[in-house]
């Protein structure tokens, strides 16, 4: 989840390594930190808070020239947000400063072994043990930094994406990986690691991404690549990619958010689905066709699964299986018969790479529906499907969970259509819809939750396609609003949960379009009088306001477009988006960066 960069090169970097981390803020925005490597050691600015409030303090006040520098903006897994936290951290010797994203699992193990060699530790960290063993193991081997590196990582359980670098070797810089993605490559006449591309994006020059277990050696022209496994270490040729292919950070323009930018720009990315040639699906359709399929997906992307299975069974006539990326592996197990449709914005979320590779190993295909070119889940799949939605810089995914769910109906509907292609009629016409709804609901749906704000818990309710828009919408609303929001089915309420509905307690609710699916409909309205019957205020979202609803039935409803049965949980999904973004500004939330939350979840 932390953002990770270092350069080396013949020129000064320290502003360049500044404004790189800062495309990559939205990975991690608790501290930040740099190592700048001087004559005579290394110089280290750490901050706590978002490196974009202090840069140009940073930059105007007069950075030591460098020739090689780290940086790393962090999302805390151990250890509070603390200066003495951020990364980099500097080993005992003032030899070694590391960055670090993943976790390590034996760092206590290791860090009483170091304190009762009489190591001193600075933080609660469990990076500051890496930077130390390296020391440790440098001393032992009379200066010799391989020997040094290869018994550090050999001594290391966990995961980890790691830039490394040595005041005694101050033309290089040392990357490693293990299960937390890490590129390098050359940009703009400078060796460079990252852990994102878009930190080097718009630059001349190309990128290559490490695989599992393998350590890189950079130099300002060159990057060597190889196992750490093999302290032999047999060199392998990378694939160098060009950074042309990296998509650009995005500008906000007109807009006072990247969130409401993103959400503005869903339409556009659902053209880009409905203009894909079928054959970007049929390799992959046909092979789902004929296998035990499975969706995994974690936080947004675990919703837009559950859309996929609805769409499997009701458009393709196919059941499927659909768990958590968290938990998936504790429920299924796929062979060779089997199909794994794995869904994840960044393509290197962490639970579902692992579901990726457990599915692998058993002999099961690979579908990935990412939205980053070149990410670990794009390369491992047997069917990689870019979303091209293009770049979507705030935490919260709103046009990307969109995307996905085109592509997944997508997929459903290329199963069905047996290899003659489907009909994309009904996505250009909900991409037309989506700017309708933008543009002319948004003024409604604003008031709405501005006018609501101040209530502390919601239910957030949908039956069958609708039940997926509900749990999405609920997160979207409590990531952004910090408000408490809980999603069910709306059959499950009587089940007990009904017993907390009074007068203070709201629901949103997701009602299908009755002339489209009646049934859904009727079933969502008996549950909406049961909330009613005991006082409960109810806010409606639906596709026209029909009579079997008593005038003052709702305490707001929002009347939204309709195209059909199977796009109109899209529309609704957009309109929850823009439900919680509005209230969480009126609540003058963070709104690109909510609290504790990252774009990218790399670590456990």
């Amino acid at each position: 989840m932390c953002g990770i960069v270092a350069f080396v090169s013949s020129q000064p970097v320290q502003d360049r390594t500044v404004h790189a981390l800062e495309k990559l803020e939205y990975r991690g925005y608790d501290s930040y930190g740099f190592a700048f490597a001087t004559g005579k050691g290394f110089a280290l600015v750490r901050g706590v808070g978002p490196l974009s409030e202090d840069s140009g303090g940073l930059l105007a006040g007069g950075l030591p020239e460098v020739t090689t520098a780290i940086g790393h903006t962090r999302w805390a897994t151990h250890g509070g947000v603390t200066v003495p936290n951020a990364h980099p951290h500097q080993s005992y010797d003032g030899k070694f400063a590391v960055v670090h994203n993943g976790v390590i699992d034996n760092f206590l193990e290791l860090k009483r072994d170091l304190i009762g060699g009489g190591v001193t530790f600075a933080s609660e960290t469990d990076t500051e043990v890496i930077a130390h063993l390296l020391a440790r193991h440098y001393a032992q081997n009379g200066g010799d930094l391989d020997a040094a590196l290869f018994a550090t990582l050999a001594a290391l359980s966990g995961e980890f994406g790691l830039a490394i670098t040595c005041t005694e070797r101050p033309g290089l810089l040392v990357a490693a990986r293990r299960m937390s993605p890490i590129a390098v490559g050359m940009a703009d006449g400078a060796g460079y690691i990252c852990s994102d591309p878009v930190a080097v994006a718009g630059q001349q020059g190309w990128i290559a991404y490490l695989e599992e277990d393998e350590i890189a050696f950079v130099e300002k022209g060159s990057v060597r690549v190889g196992s750490f496994l093999d302290a032999g270490f047999p060199e392998r040729k990378v694939e160098q990619l060009p950074l042309t292919t990296v998509a650009e950070a995005s500008e906000l323009g007109r807009f006072p958010h990247y969130m409401i930018k993103e959400i503005t720009e869903t339409a556009e990315a659902v053209r880009t689905v409905a203009a894909m040639p079928t054959a970007t699906f049929a390799p992959a359709a046909a092979r789902l066709a004929e296998a035990d399929v499975a969706f995994c997906g974690a936080g947004s992307s675990h919703y837009v699964c559950m859309l996929g299975q609805y769409y499997f069974q009701q458009v393709a006539g196919r059941r499927t299986v659909c768990h958590s990326a968290d938990e998936f592996q504790a429920l299924a197990t796929l062979g060779g018969d089997g199909a794994l449709i794995a869904v994840s914005q960044s393509g290197e979320t962490y639970d579902t790479l692992r579901v990726m590779e457990a599915a692998q190993a058993g002999g099961a295909s690979l579908v990935a529906v990412n939205n980053v070119a070149g990410s670990t889940a794009q390369r491992m799949a047997d069917f990689p499907i870019l979303q091209q939605a293009g770049r979507e810089v705030c935490v919260l995914s709103t046009k990307s969970v969109i995307s996905q769910t085109a592509i997944v109906w997508r997929l459903a509907a290329e199963v069905a259509a047996e290899g003659k292609g489907a009909d994309v009629a009904e996505l250009t016409a909900l991409a037309g819809q989506l700017d309708v709804l933008v543009q002319s609901l948004s003024g409604t749906i604003k008031e709405v939750a501005e006018r609501y704000r101040w209530i502390e818990h919601w239910f957030f309710l949908g039956r069958g396609l609708h039940w997926p828009v509900a749990a999405e919408s609920a997160l979207k609303f409590k990531e952004v609003s910090y408000i408490h929001a809980e999603a069910m089915p709306a059959g499950f309420l009587k089940h007990g949960t009904i017993s907390l509905i009074d007068e203070k307690f709201f629901t949103v609710a997701f009602i299908p379009n009755a002339a489209h699916d009646p049934e859904g409909f009727a079933h969502v309205v008996s549950s909406l009088h049961e909330i009613r019957a005991r006082g409960g205020n109810i806010i409606g979202f639906g596709h026209d306001l029909p009579e079997v609803f008593a005038d003052g039935f709702f305490e707001a409803y929002v009347a939204l477009p309709s195209v059909s049965k199977f796009m109109d949980p899209m529309i609704q999904l957009v309109a929850g988006e823009l439900f919680a973004y509005h209230c969480a500004v009126k609540l003058g939330r963070n709104i690109d960066r909510p609290r504790a939350l990252a774009k990218a979840v790399t670590v456990r």
